[in-house]
């Protein structure tokens, strides 16, 4: 019987990156200051009921959520996840590159874009290397 716990380089990749995300937003849901400085934006800055707060705290959320979905996805081995990833990544990235060419979003979004696409290019060539060293495929 094969070894159905061995991960592979994509796999830990993925996991790596799952993790950060789940780090980063725990950490922007309990100390929100952080997630500000990282965006460049000064917390005193903001005005007594503005929005930013809310979406900042909804992205962490999400950034748990999207890191949990990282790992649970590895380690269920749901089939084309990882191609899933490598196309929703480039979106991201693209998405925010073009709402800060369109002016809707502040250039603090541009790391944010990088971080994407860079996630999905690394899961791209972790992908391919896996394919390359990969051993004789067997068909059952």
């Amino acid at each position: 019987m094969a070894n159905t716990t061995k991960r592979n380089a994509s796999d830990w990749t993925v996991i790596v990156l799952g993790l950060i995300g789940l780090i980063l937003g725990i950490i922007g849901l309990c100390h929100p200051q952080s997630q500000y400085e990282m965006m460049g934006l000064k917390q005193d800055a903001l005005k007594a009921g503005s929005v930013i707060p809310g979406l900042m705290g909804s992205g962490s959320l999400s950034a748990v959520y999207v890191g949990i979905m990282y790992i649970f996805g590895v380690l269920k081995k749901w089939p084309h996840f990882k191609s899933y990833l490598v196309f929703a990544r480039m979106v991201m990235c693209a998405g925010f590159l073009l709402l800060v060419a369109a002016g809707r979003a502040p250039h603090q979004f541009i790391p944010a874009a990088l971080w994407e696409g860079g996630g999905a290019l690394l899961i791209l060539m972790v992908l391919w290397l896996d394919n390359r060293f990969a051993g004789p495929r067997s068909i059952s």
